[in-house]
Protein backbone atom coordinates (compact mmCIF):
# COMPACT_ATOMS: atom_id res chain seq x y z
CA UNK A 1 0.00 0.00 0.00
CA UNK A 2 3.18 2.61 0.66
CA UNK A 3 4.53 1.57 -2.24
CA UNK A 4 1.26 2.81 -4.20
CA UNK A 5 0.97 5.78 -2.68
CA UNK A 6 4.75 6.67 -3.42
CA UNK A 7 4.24 5.82 -7.30
CA UNK A 8 1.34 8.06 -6.80
CA UNK A 9 2.48 11.18 -5.12
CA UNK A 10 5.46 10.95 -8.31
CA UNK A 11 2.95 10.80 -10.76
CA UNK A 12 1.16 13.49 -9.16
CA UNK A 13 3.75 15.97 -8.46
CA UNK A 14 5.31 15.36 -12.22
CA UNK A 15 2.07 16.42 -13.71
CA UNK A 16 2.43 19.30 -11.87
CA UNK A 17 5.57 19.79 -13.10
CA UNK A 18 4.58 19.67 -16.91
CA UNK A 19 1.32 22.07 -16.17
CA UNK A 20 3.74 24.77 -14.53
CA UNK A 21 6.23 24.04 -17.34
CA UNK A 22 3.82 24.57 -19.48
CA UNK A 23 2.50 27.58 -17.76
CA UNK A 24 5.28 29.25 -17.52
CA UNK A 25 6.43 28.80 -21.61
CA UNK A 26 2.79 30.74 -22.01
CA UNK A 27 3.52 33.03 -19.26
CA UNK A 28 6.75 33.95 -21.31
CA UNK A 29 5.09 33.86 -24.13
CA UNK A 30 6.16 30.46 -26.21
CA UNK A 31 3.75 28.05 -27.27
CA UNK A 32 4.81 24.15 -27.31
CA UNK A 33 4.70 24.78 -31.20
CA UNK A 34 7.87 27.73 -30.66
CA UNK A 35 9.58 26.14 -27.83
CA UNK A 36 10.28 23.05 -30.23
CA UNK A 37 10.84 25.08 -33.06
CA UNK A 38 13.32 26.87 -31.55
CA UNK A 39 14.75 23.73 -30.10
CA UNK A 40 15.22 22.21 -33.88
CA UNK A 41 16.74 25.57 -34.60
CA UNK A 42 19.30 25.80 -31.84
CA UNK A 43 20.35 21.65 -33.19
CA UNK A 44 20.33 22.70 -36.94
CA UNK A 45 22.83 25.81 -35.92
CA UNK A 46 25.51 24.32 -33.65
CA UNK A 47 25.47 21.38 -36.48
CA UNK A 48 26.72 23.79 -38.92
CA UNK A 49 28.88 25.73 -36.79
CA UNK A 50 30.56 22.59 -35.34
CA UNK A 51 29.46 19.64 -36.58
CA UNK A 52 26.97 18.68 -34.29
CA UNK A 53 25.03 18.89 -30.85
CA UNK A 54 27.28 20.62 -28.03
CA UNK A 55 27.60 17.89 -26.35
CA UNK A 56 28.49 15.65 -29.16
CA UNK A 57 30.88 17.62 -30.04
CA UNK A 58 32.76 17.45 -26.64
CA UNK A 59 32.49 14.32 -26.27
CA UNK A 60 34.43 13.66 -29.50
CA UNK A 61 37.18 16.43 -28.65
CA UNK A 62 37.56 14.60 -25.20
CA UNK A 63 38.67 11.39 -27.10
CA UNK A 64 40.68 13.35 -29.99
CA UNK A 65 42.87 14.94 -26.70
CA UNK A 66 43.10 11.35 -25.20
CA UNK A 67 44.49 10.17 -28.30
CA UNK A 68 46.63 12.75 -28.99
CA UNK A 69 48.05 12.68 -25.44
CA UNK A 70 48.61 8.72 -26.50
CA UNK A 71 50.96 10.04 -29.42
CA UNK A 72 52.38 12.66 -27.46
CA UNK A 73 53.63 9.97 -24.96
CA UNK A 74 54.95 7.88 -27.38
CA UNK A 75 56.98 10.48 -29.30
CA UNK A 76 58.60 11.67 -26.02
CA UNK A 77 59.81 8.40 -24.74
CA UNK A 78 61.13 7.99 -27.96
CA UNK A 79 62.66 11.29 -27.77
CA UNK A 80 64.13 9.60 -24.64
CA UNK A 81 65.42 6.62 -25.80
CA UNK A 82 67.13 8.71 -28.91
CA UNK A 83 68.47 11.33 -26.38
CA UNK A 84 70.96 12.62 -29.16
CA UNK A 85 71.82 11.73 -33.02
CA UNK A 86 75.11 12.13 -34.53
CA UNK A 87 75.76 13.26 -38.33
CA UNK A 88 78.66 14.56 -40.14
CA UNK A 89 78.67 17.85 -41.67
CA UNK A 90 80.68 20.32 -43.14
CA UNK A 91 78.00 23.50 -42.13
CA UNK A 92 79.00 25.63 -39.29
CA UNK A 93 75.41 27.12 -38.55
CA UNK A 94 74.69 26.28 -34.59
CA UNK A 95 72.23 23.47 -34.28
CA UNK A 96 70.98 23.70 -30.57
CA UNK A 97 68.87 20.55 -30.83
CA UNK A 98 66.99 18.44 -33.35
CA UNK A 99 62.74 17.49 -33.36
CA UNK A 100 61.21 14.60 -33.45
CA UNK A 101 57.74 13.97 -34.71
CA UNK A 102 55.77 10.61 -35.62
CA UNK A 103 55.60 9.71 -39.33
CA UNK A 104 52.02 10.32 -39.66
CA UNK A 105 50.89 13.95 -39.34
CA UNK A 106 46.92 15.04 -38.63
CA UNK A 107 45.52 18.68 -38.89
CA UNK A 108 45.10 19.96 -35.64
CA UNK A 109 43.70 23.12 -36.34
CA UNK A 110 42.43 23.30 -40.09
CA UNK A 111 39.34 25.21 -41.10
CA UNK A 112 37.99 24.65 -44.93
CA UNK A 113 37.45 27.75 -46.72
CA UNK A 114 34.15 27.08 -47.79
CA UNK A 115 32.66 25.95 -44.78
CA UNK A 116 30.25 28.01 -41.77
CA UNK A 117 31.78 27.56 -39.15
CA UNK A 118 34.06 24.16 -38.11
CA UNK A 119 33.02 20.82 -38.37
CA UNK A 120 34.42 19.78 -34.74
CA UNK A 121 33.55 16.31 -34.94
CA UNK A 122 34.85 15.40 -39.04
CA UNK A 123 37.91 16.66 -37.55
CA UNK A 124 38.34 14.63 -34.39
CA UNK A 125 37.47 11.78 -36.42
CA UNK A 126 40.67 12.24 -38.67
CA UNK A 127 43.08 12.88 -36.24
CA UNK A 128 41.65 9.81 -34.50
CA UNK A 129 41.93 7.59 -37.12
CA UNK A 130 45.70 9.26 -38.35
CA UNK A 131 46.57 8.32 -34.67
CA UNK A 132 45.24 4.79 -34.53
CA UNK A 133 46.98 4.40 -37.97
CA UNK A 134 50.02 5.21 -36.55
CA UNK A 135 49.82 3.49 -33.71
CA UNK A 136 49.06 0.17 -35.41
CA UNK A 137 52.09 0.92 -37.92
CA UNK A 138 54.17 2.29 -35.56
CA UNK A 139 57.44 0.03 -36.46
CA UNK A 140 57.42 0.59 -40.30
CA UNK A 141 56.07 4.54 -39.90
CA UNK A 142 58.83 5.55 -36.93
CA UNK A 143 59.79 8.67 -36.64
CA UNK A 144 61.01 11.95 -38.28
CA UNK A 145 63.92 13.58 -36.95
CA UNK A 146 64.48 17.20 -38.51
CA UNK A 147 67.02 20.45 -37.44
CA UNK A 148 66.34 23.90 -37.98
CA UNK A 149 69.08 26.31 -39.48
CA UNK A 150 67.21 29.41 -38.14
CA UNK A 151 66.05 32.09 -39.94
CA UNK A 152 68.30 33.45 -42.58
CA UNK A 153 69.20 30.05 -43.72
CA UNK A 154 66.68 29.05 -45.68
CA UNK A 155 66.57 27.39 -49.17
CA UNK A 156 64.57 26.27 -51.82
CA UNK A 157 62.78 22.88 -50.19
CA UNK A 158 60.69 21.76 -52.95
CA UNK A 159 60.83 22.95 -56.28
CA UNK A 160 57.34 21.59 -57.08
CA UNK A 161 55.51 24.28 -54.36
CA UNK A 162 58.16 26.82 -54.58
CA UNK A 163 59.10 27.09 -51.46
CA UNK A 164 61.82 28.08 -49.10
CA UNK A 165 62.59 26.36 -45.52
CA UNK A 166 65.10 25.99 -43.02
CA UNK A 167 64.55 23.02 -42.16
CA UNK A 168 65.88 19.88 -43.10
CA UNK A 169 64.40 16.31 -42.44
CA UNK A 170 67.82 14.08 -41.07
CA UNK A 171 66.57 10.75 -40.49
CA UNK A 172 63.14 8.62 -40.51
CA UNK A 173 63.83 6.05 -37.51
CA UNK A 174 61.94 2.90 -37.32
CA UNK A 175 61.92 -0.68 -36.45
CA UNK A 176 61.35 -2.52 -39.66
CA UNK A 177 64.48 -1.79 -41.46
CA UNK A 178 66.66 -4.77 -40.92
CA UNK A 179 69.70 -3.03 -42.69
CA UNK A 180 71.00 0.16 -42.09
CA UNK A 181 70.30 3.26 -44.78
CA UNK A 182 71.96 5.91 -45.02
CA UNK A 183 71.17 9.94 -46.42
CA UNK A 184 73.12 12.80 -47.89
CA UNK A 185 72.16 15.93 -48.50
CA UNK A 186 73.42 18.64 -50.01
CA UNK A 187 72.83 22.46 -49.81
CA UNK A 188 74.28 24.47 -53.28
CA UNK A 189 74.23 27.38 -55.60
CA UNK A 190 73.77 26.99 -59.16
CA UNK A 191 76.39 27.67 -61.11
CA UNK A 192 76.63 30.62 -63.56
CA UNK A 193 76.76 28.81 -66.04
CA UNK A 194 73.90 26.04 -64.60
CA UNK A 195 71.58 29.01 -64.31
CA UNK A 196 72.65 30.02 -68.04
CA UNK A 197 71.30 26.91 -69.22
CA UNK A 198 67.91 26.52 -66.57
CA UNK A 199 67.42 30.68 -67.84
CA UNK A 200 67.30 29.25 -71.92
CA UNK A 201 65.13 26.56 -70.52
CA UNK A 202 62.38 28.69 -68.43
CA UNK A 203 62.34 31.30 -71.36
CA UNK A 204 61.86 28.39 -74.11
CA UNK A 205 58.68 27.11 -72.15
CA UNK A 206 55.03 27.79 -73.46
CA UNK A 207 53.13 30.22 -71.87
CA UNK A 208 50.55 27.32 -71.03
CA UNK A 209 53.19 25.47 -68.86
CA UNK A 210 53.11 28.80 -66.22
CA UNK A 211 49.43 28.99 -66.12
CA UNK A 212 49.42 25.29 -65.53
CA UNK A 213 51.79 25.40 -62.55
CA UNK A 214 50.45 28.89 -61.27
CA UNK A 215 54.16 30.85 -61.87
CA UNK A 216 55.69 33.23 -64.04
CA UNK A 217 59.10 33.07 -65.64
CA UNK A 218 60.00 35.91 -63.91
CA UNK A 219 59.38 33.94 -60.88
CA UNK A 220 60.73 30.91 -61.70
CA UNK A 221 63.98 32.79 -62.81
CA UNK A 222 64.52 34.03 -59.38
CA UNK A 223 64.63 31.01 -58.02
CA UNK A 224 67.63 30.54 -59.68
CA UNK A 225 69.63 32.47 -57.04
CA UNK A 226 68.25 31.05 -54.30
CA UNK A 227 70.31 27.62 -51.99
CA UNK A 228 69.27 24.96 -54.00
CA UNK A 229 68.90 21.67 -51.92
CA UNK A 230 68.97 17.74 -53.13
CA UNK A 231 68.54 14.41 -50.74
CA UNK A 232 69.71 10.84 -51.77
CA UNK A 233 69.07 7.58 -49.63
CA UNK A 234 71.39 4.34 -50.30
CA UNK A 235 72.03 1.27 -49.13
CA UNK A 236 75.08 -0.03 -46.36
CA UNK A 237 75.66 -2.51 -49.52
CA UNK A 238 75.96 0.92 -51.71
CA UNK A 239 78.08 2.41 -49.10
CA UNK A 240 80.58 -0.56 -48.60
CA UNK A 241 80.96 -0.96 -52.48
CA UNK A 242 81.73 2.79 -52.92
CA UNK A 243 79.27 3.20 -56.03
CA UNK A 244 75.92 4.27 -55.50
CA UNK A 245 73.20 1.31 -57.47
CA UNK A 246 70.70 3.72 -60.19
CA UNK A 247 68.94 1.32 -61.82
CA UNK A 248 65.47 1.31 -62.59
CA UNK A 249 63.03 3.83 -61.24
CA UNK A 250 66.10 5.12 -59.45
CA UNK A 251 68.14 5.61 -62.76
CA UNK A 252 65.15 8.49 -63.35
CA UNK A 253 64.23 10.06 -60.03
CA UNK A 254 67.17 10.31 -57.57
CA UNK A 255 69.04 13.06 -57.69
CA UNK A 256 72.90 12.88 -58.36
CA UNK A 257 75.74 13.66 -56.03
CA UNK A 258 78.11 16.14 -56.52
CA UNK A 259 79.32 17.92 -53.48
CA UNK A 260 81.35 21.10 -54.54
CA UNK A 261 83.85 22.90 -52.68
CA UNK A 262 81.40 25.73 -52.48
CA UNK A 263 78.31 23.33 -50.99
CA UNK A 264 76.68 22.46 -47.87
CA UNK A 265 76.60 18.46 -47.11
CA UNK A 266 75.27 16.03 -44.07
CA UNK A 267 75.73 12.83 -44.13
CA UNK A 268 73.72 10.42 -41.83
CA UNK A 269 72.76 6.79 -40.78
CA UNK A 270 68.83 7.55 -41.98
CA UNK A 271 66.98 4.68 -40.17
CA UNK A 272 69.38 3.56 -36.92
CA UNK A 273 70.69 5.12 -34.15
CA UNK A 274 74.05 4.49 -34.21
CA UNK A 275 77.31 5.09 -31.87
CA UNK A 276 79.99 6.94 -32.27
CA UNK A 277 82.48 4.43 -33.41
CA UNK A 278 80.66 3.08 -35.87
CA UNK A 279 79.36 6.32 -37.01
CA UNK A 280 82.62 7.23 -37.55
CA UNK A 281 83.77 4.48 -39.77
CA UNK A 282 81.48 4.86 -41.79
CA UNK A 283 81.98 8.70 -42.30
CA UNK A 284 85.67 7.89 -43.66
CA UNK A 285 83.40 5.46 -46.12
CA UNK A 286 81.58 8.55 -47.07
CA UNK A 287 84.55 10.69 -47.30
CA UNK A 288 86.38 8.51 -50.06
CA UNK A 289 82.95 7.60 -51.85
CA UNK A 290 81.98 11.82 -52.27
CA UNK A 291 84.81 13.99 -51.53
CA UNK A 292 87.94 12.18 -53.20
CA UNK A 293 87.54 15.10 -55.79
CA UNK A 294 87.56 17.51 -53.59
CA UNK A 295 90.19 16.88 -50.84
CA UNK A 296 89.91 20.72 -49.18
CA UNK A 297 85.97 19.60 -48.21
CA UNK A 298 86.61 18.61 -44.97
CA UNK A 299 83.20 18.11 -42.21
CA UNK A 300 83.10 17.41 -38.64
CA UNK A 301 81.03 14.63 -36.47
CA UNK A 302 78.12 16.88 -34.85
CA UNK A 303 75.53 15.65 -31.65
CA UNK A 304 72.63 17.15 -31.26
CA UNK A 305 70.02 16.31 -28.56
CA UNK A 306 66.45 15.38 -29.62
CA UNK A 307 63.76 16.98 -28.18
CA UNK A 308 60.04 16.77 -28.35
CA UNK A 309 57.41 19.80 -27.51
Amino acid sequence: MKKETIGFLIFKYGIYVILGGLLLMRVCGYSIEEFIHSYKAKNEMETIHYGGSVSEVNKYIEMRNKKVEELNYLISEKAKQLNSILYYTNDTTKINSAKIRANREYRSQYVNPSQIGRNYIAESEETLRYINEFQKKEDSLGYNIFIDRGKGNEFLANIFEKKLSSTIHLKNINKKDSKNKYKVIQLYYYSDKAKQRLTEQIENRKATWFVAVGTTPKKEIALLDEIQFSTTVFTEEELQNQKLNHNGLKSLFAPSVNLSKESTFYFICYNKKMDKLTFSKKAELFKTMFLKKQPTLEGKIKSVKVNFD
